[in-house]
């Protein structure tokens, strides 16, 4: 259903003045469903100027009943009927504004027709008035931001798929990029917001764009192991073997990681497995030193294989002479320690630095030998360059470290050498990112340890939309929370949509995590500006043993978001029966609608859920409810033809008539 009828939830069935015999005719015509008929009444009779008829006939160009659907002309005939003063259209005016059904979204002129409509008496142009005028609105967003573009990124940023697909609709790019030169689609993939890559990508969003780092849809994705992401990526003609500015295709970023499922998908697909990126290094190799041994023997099932260690043999001079006639290729522009250090060559760094060598040398990429010693772990070159003295805290190009290099990365030994040499955890680089917070956002908890031991503090501020706690609560374990909490983390900040550390552990299923933030910072009735709660939030995630815990603190089972759906609501349109069970049993309404219409039994039908179809008609859901498009959920399943859930519903149903229900 259009946005403009989902709000206005227009029947058929208008009320006309019975001494228009011609608007009774029309109606008629409705009825019968001869709309063609109705339309060629009331389009004399609108032109005529009567406000019933304009409206009408402003109804049937939006549906596309009796005559082509035409949002311009639905919008021309609805201002000309709220203009006469009927509210109906003033408030349908006030829609449309709003949301931009052929007209171009503006508050203001949502605002004038809202409050026509509202001093007449319109109880839903008063609702809407309250929350437009409250900033709680789409039209709002786009008029604060400077242009529709940074409009489109804030929507992707912050999750707001109704803004973003408003937006998309008016004709704002699905490639739009932010003043990083990123791509939205590239954000929405960061944010793991499957709704919103699908919306970009249906409104035309590049699959194969990439940043400045060369970084992609798919390669971000991989990395992330969001494995439905990557499917719908491919299915979109992503290319399998595109590298990143480190020469790194989407099987080994998530072969690095030991994402088995992805690279499942990969290797399916046929992505290449001899490929190698910068530092030499195949996909089995990334898996290897990563000790993902399930991932080695995933690669090894389709042919990848590890290379047999040799012993070159060479003398230090000979290493050196071939190390001299290797500036070229991949290490074009690279000085000899340099090279010997990013290769792991311990003697060769030794004779180079006995030969006068820069330690503190900086390279054309804002490197020292010592943070790229620290960022491929060799701890022992990393000892030797400290000993020749290298400065532990010179920073590069970008502010980095060696200890931030060597966060980022896990290399826990390089990191214990570094602090023990005296490194700074007090450093932050041009995004002003620590140690500490490079470990957090890397899921390295031994090293983040490590940092706090040596009174590290967690950064408050937000990167990438979220602060080092909200980045904790999602990968690390409640001892390392607490600890982030007593170094100053703040468990009151909020993001951008005003979601704090609890939100973020709700989302990752931890439940003592989620216990802990509660006891120390309770906002049980929170609502995001969407509406929702941390019970809907909870739900979505079908996290139960968190949905019980939200239940159990008291939050409210029945509350209902912006778009009218409530916790079960949003359980049963994601198919997550033990949701479902778990709000039946403590109370929810089962026959509960949601702005369209929907109850959670139609959203089942929908998810073709026959479970959840099951419990809920246990719990005396009515199987007769009809949504605002008069669908019920028997017409529902019967259009996606699932004969297990039709003989579930007619079952019922039979069953009821012979209780006398019907």
């Amino acid at each position: 259903m259009k946005p403009f009828l989902t709000i206005l939830c227009i029947t058929f069935l208008l009320v006309f003045t019975a001494e228009a015999a011609t608007l009774s005719d029309a109606k008629m015509a409705i009825r019968t469903q001869d709309f063609a008929r109705a339309v060629s009444i009331l389009k004399p009779l609108a032109k005529q100027g009567d406000k019933q008829a304009q409206y009408q006939l402003a109804v049937m160009y939006s549906n596309g009943q009796g005559t082509a659907e035409d949002p311009a002309k639905a919008a021309q005939w609805m201002l000309k009927s709220a203009r006469q003063g009927y509210k109906r259209a003033q408030y349908s005016m006030g829609v449309l504004y709003e949301e931009g059904a052929g007209v171009k979204i503006d508050s203001k002129k949502a605002i004038y027709w809202y409050s026509a409509a509202s001093k007449q008496g319109h109880n839903n142009a008063k609702k809407r008035l309250k929350k437009i005028q409250s900033g709680d609105s789409v039209p709002v967003l786009i008029d604060n931001a400077r242009n529709p573009e940074e409009a489109l990124i804030h929507a992707v940023t912050t999750g707001n798929v109704k803004a973003a697909e408003l937006l998309l609709k008016q004709g704002v790019s699905a490639n739009t990029r932010n003043k990083f030169q990123c791509p939205v689609l590239l954000e929405a993939v960061a944010q793991k917001d499957g709704a919103m890559v699908n919306l970009l990508i249906k409104h035309g969003a590049d699959v194969n764009a990439a940043d400045k780092y060369r970084d992609r849809p798919l390669l971000v994705a991989a990395s992330l192991g969001e494995t439905g992401l990557v499917s719908a990526f491919i299915g979109q003609g992503a290319k399998l073997n595109n590298k990143d500015a480190n020469g790194n295709t989407a099987l080994m970023l998530a072969a690095a990681k030991g994402h088995d499922a992805v690279v499942t998908t990969l290797l399916k697909k046929k992505a290449a497995l001899k490929t190698k990126n910068k530092n030499g290094e195949t996909a089995i190799m990334l898996a290897a030193k990563g000790k993902h041994n399930s991932t080695v023997k995933l690669l090894k099932k389709y042919g990848a294989r590890l290379p047999v260690a040799k012993k070159d043999g060479l003398t230090v001079n000979q290493k050196l002479a071939v190390l001299n006639s290797s500036a070229t290729g991949v290490y074009k522009n690279w000085q000899p320690l340099m090279i010997a250090v990013w290769r792991g060559q311990l003697d060769v760094t030794a004779a180079l630095l006995k030969k006068g060598a820069n330690p503190d040398q900086l390279d054309h990429e804002g490197h020292t030998p010592l943070s790229r010693a620290a960022l491929q772990g060799h701890d022992k070159i990393v000892d030797q360059l400290i000993k020749s003295g290298a400065n532990v805290n010179r920073a590069g190009k970008s502010g980095k470290t060696p200890l931030m290099w060597a966060s980022e990365h896990g290399k826990e030994k390089v990191v214990k050498i570094l602090l023990t040499a005296g490194a700074t955890v007090k450093a932050v680089d041009k995004d002003r990112r620590s140690a500490l917070s490079y470990s957090i956002q890397n899921k390295h908890e031994v090293i983040s340890i490590q940092l706090l031991n040596k009174k590290a503090r967690p950064n408050n501020a937000l990167y990438k939309g979220k602060n080092d706690l909200m980045w904790a609560v999602t990968t690390m374990s409640l001892a390392t929370v607490k600890r982030l909490v007593d170094a100053g983390a703040d468990i009151t900040a909020q993001d951008a949509s005003g979601h704090d550390a609890l939100w973020y552990a709700i989302g990752s299923a931890k439940a003592p995590t989620v216990n802990y933030l509660l006891k120390n910072h309770a906002r049980l009735n929170y609502k995001d500006e969407k509406g929702v709660t941390l019970l809907h939030k909870a739900a979505v995630r079908d996290n139960a043993a968190i949905v019980s815990l939200m239940i159990e603190k008291g939050v409210a089972v029945d509350a209902k978001a912006g778009d009218g759906n409530t916790p079960l609501l949003m359980a049963a349109s994601r198919g997550h029966t033990r949701i479902v069970r778990i709000l039946i049993a403590n109370g929810a309404n089962v026959n509960s609608k949601n702005n369209i219409g929907n109850t959670a039994l139609i959203l089942s039908v929908l998810a073709d859920n026959v479970d959840a179809v099951k419990l809920l008609l246990e719990a005396d859901a009515d199987i007769d409810i009809r949504n605002n498009k008069r669908e019920q959920a028997i017409h529902l399943a019967e259009l996606s033809k699932n004969n297990t859930i039709i003989e579930v519903l007619q079952k019922h149903k039979e069953e009821k008539k012979l209780f006398g229900i019907f």
